[in-house]
């Protein structure tokens, strides 16, 4: 009990994040689909870290520093931290992707994304939402890599190190395959629970919240600004005192391009999800919206759109 704490008390952006991912999905999935989401995974992600770790798949081989760990909660030789991390990652980058391929309804700062059971399913929303999950990977392992200069610490390395800032291209194939994975369970449960939902008459209510359309979009950069500005920190306002005379001017460099590197990355889909949002031929016609709240049923937003 006491690791735990520890994880969640000393390691306070993962217990941010998790809230995040317990607050949204409860909101547009309900509870039941919520802790489902939460056990499948970190069932998924510890396989996968103990896999890598044990026999390098799918992630490639690196090892855990467990002297570092001693205060976590470890889990077959896993962070228990770690795992939970999978979950809301893969979570957001499921419904970002939606978001990238579903209609608005928008009244000013009140996006509603109209998203129907079908395109929630689809293969487009399984493959998108695990290249989204790849792409936060992209700027966060690199960062959680130099975890020994932040909060994080030195937990983990790579006994070959990779040719992206030390990380392997295993690693990013790997979390392509684990979201996927992640995200393939949860649709096939969501199908299941919808016949049954629908066979007994209760189907899913959707909670009315204004602007929860907004709220995939900035949890999915949330987490991507998190993981750039503890870069942009190491590379301008880190104590070097930390670093050997020998290597600073390479941390120095290494950290800068790094966080370039990451923002080219993360630029390009905030300038297409700000241009996806704002288009008006991205608003739901009334079948659409008449389709999905038979899927979604929501007194609120019947009385709101008379559909």
């Amino acid at each position: 009990m006491f690791e735990l704490f520890y994880s969640f008390t000393f390691r306070p952006y993962v217990t941010l994040f998790l809230l995040a991912f317990l607050t949204m999905s409860w909101l547009e999935q309900g509870g039941l689909r919520t802790g489902i989401w939460l056990l499948t995974g970190c069932l998924v992600a510890l396989a996968a870290e103990w896999g890598s770790i044990n026999h390098g798949i799918p992630f490639g081989y690196y090892a855990y520093h467990y002297e570092v760990l001693a205060h976590d909660l470890v889990v077959f030789g896993v962070p228990f931290f770690d795992s939970l991390s999978f979950v809301f990652l893969s979570y957001v980058s499921f419904t970002f992707a939606q978001f990238f391929l579903s209609a608005h309804w928008r009244c000013g700062l009140n996006v509603q994304r109209v998203t129907t059971r079908n395109l929630r399913n689809s293969t487009s929303v399984l493959f998108i939402g695990a290249f989204f999950m790849m792409v936060l990977d992209l700027v966060i392992d690199p960062v959680a890599h130099l975890g020994k200069h932040w909060f994080l610490g030195d937990i983990y390395h790579y006994p070959a190190p990779g040719w992206h800032f030390d990380i392997t291209l295993a690693n990013y194939a790997g979390w392509f395959i684990v979201g996927w994975t992640i995200i393939f369970i949860n649709q096939r449960v969501d199908a299941a629970l919808n016949r049954w939902e629908l066979s007994g008459n209760r189907p899913l209510q959707l909670r009315y919240i204004p602007g929860k359309g907004l709220f995939a979009p900035l949890f999915w950069f949330g987490i991507a600004v998190f993981a750039l500005g503890v870069t942009a920190w190491l590379g301008w306002g880190y104590d070097l005192e930390h670093v050997s005379a020998a290597e600073r001017e390479t941390f120095v460099a290494e950290t800068r391009k790094l966080f370039l590197a990451g923002t080219f990355i993360i630029a390009p889909i905030a300038v297409l999800a700000w241009t996806h949002l704002v288009r008006r031929d991205s608003e739901p016609s009334r079948e659409v919206l008449a389709a999905w709240l038979k899927e979604y049923p929501s007194i609120e937003l019947k009385s709101r759109w008379r559909v």
